[in-house]
């Protein structure tokens, strides 16, 4: 099982989710983990600061970050242990998230969010630089939790797909629910070998090429979950043909995904470098909640500036 020690939570927005609130605190619970309540209030840019004496913004913004306080006061109210801290600031929500991240040593990050523009913004810098997981809540009026670990069982990132499994296994094992994976797979040369007048491939060759390579692909991730001692568990499996930012959504639709785990980085842990955009193109597509897992080794380029 997978757990967490020292968890941030952070609402983007202005809704309230009152079932996010309560699903953040039940894990900390079972976790025995410390919870940090972080509010950020945006800083207003230089051309809006022309507009208005300073007065105006220090009243705006003391108005804000006491009520803010006083929300984060009444969630932290009904959670009786482990006690809950609460910190408001002035800034960048995605930059004051990262930074306290960093310096704070938190391991799970969890925002919900509003759907709007801004969120969009700070979701998007979060998944390239926040250096530990980061859990999207999104609002949802599922009675079963259905989640979905999307792996790619490359022999470079075992231990990527190693972290996904077990995040995706201990969610549905603490909050109950059921377990699906999916690998995309394609068959390389496909497309040439369909076109090409220069290679000659028969229908009949195309077809057992395909079967052969969809094959060696479930035999990857029999052996991937073998390797994380969860190849008993009750796994519902979708093996399909197609580019991974084409199959997830679709998976997700067709079963009734809530809530989707996937890596974000590329196995050789760049900072910001996204697997061909593939993770974000998912993301833009998708409506359910998301834990995104960076790749062990990963450093956050901020973490110099932070320290």
């Amino acid at each position: 099982m997978h757990r967490f020690t020292n968890i941030l939570f952070s609402p983007l927005g202005d809704k309230d989710n009152a079932a996010a609130v309560r699903r953040v605190s039940e894990l900390a619970d079972q976790n025995g983990a410390k919870l940090t309540l972080l509010g950020v209030v945006p800083e207003p840019t230089g051309f809006q600061r022309a507009l208005h004496r300073p007065h105006f913004f220090d009243d705006v913004q003391n108005a804000e970050i006491a009520a803010m306080t006083k929300r984060f006061n009444r969630w932290a109210f009904k959670t009786s242990e482990p006690p809950i801290e609460t910190a408001t600031t002035l800034g960048s929500q995605a930059l004051e998230i990262i930074d306290r991240t960093i310096t704070q040593g938190h391991d799970l990050v969890v925002v919900t969010t509003d759907e709007d523009r801004h969120d969009k913004a700070t979701i998007q810098r979060l998944l390239r630089k926040c250096p530990c997981p980061v859990w999207i809540i999104r609002p949802t009026r599922a009675r079963i939790q259905r989640v979905l670990a999307a792996v790619n069982p490359d022999p470079d990132e075992a231990e990527l797909n190693r972290i996904i499994i077990e995040l995706a296994s201990s969610m549905v094992e603490r909050f109950g629910g059921e377990l699906h994976l999916v690998h995309a797979w394609e068959l390389y040369g496909e497309v040439t070998m369909r076109s090409s007048a220069f290679i000659h491939t028969t229908p009949a060759d195309l077809d057992r090429y395909l079967k052969e390579e969809r094959a060696t692909h479930a035999r990857a991730i029999t052996d991937l979950l073998s390797d994380t001692g969860l190849r008993d568990a009750a796994w519902k499996i979708h093996l399909d043909k197609g580019r991974p930012e084409d199959v997830v959504p679709q998976i997700i639709t067709k079963s009734r995904i809530n809530l989707l785990v996937m890596g974000t980085l590329a196995r050789t842990g760049i900072p910001g470098v996204l697997i061909g955009n593939t993770a974000e193109k998912i993301l833009d597509e998708v409506r359910c909640s998301v834990v995104a897992v960076k790749p062990p080794g990963f450093t956050s380029p901020l973490a110099s500036a932070a320290r």
